[in-house]
């Protein structure tokens, strides 16, 4: 056999995944959660403007979903058009604002 050349195949070592040293996030102020809330409310605002009827995008979903969770409220089920959406996240801030919240309605 002219010049065989003999292949080593590295072996990949799982990496060893240790817990994190990194100082866990206080909890972020409900003034700004309520700001996120209303920001994502534009954009949905917008992109229901372009397509009524579409169905949401799986990213402003997951924000959503996250915003809720940090405002320690039940998640709703996902939306089907952004009209849906919208109708959700109003219904979000208008309990977020509620005076059983201990803050003055809006």
């Amino acid at each position: 056999m002219p010049d065989a050349e003999i292949h080593v195949l590295e072996i990949a070592r799982p990496k060893r995944k240790r817990p994190s040293r990194a100082k866990p996030r206080p909890p972020r102020a409900t003034e700004l959660i309520l700001a996120e809330l209303r920001g994502l409310g534009g954009v949905v605002l917008e992109h229901g403007l372009l397509g009524p009827a579409s169905q949401p995008v799986s990213s402003l979903v997951a924000w959503q979903r996250r915003l809720t969770e940090e405002l320690g409220f039940a998640v709703p089920p996902r939306a089907t058009t952004y009209h849906e959406m919208m109708h959700q996240i109003v219904a979000i801030n208008r309990r977020a604002n509620a005076p059983s919240m201990g803050r003055l309605a809006a």
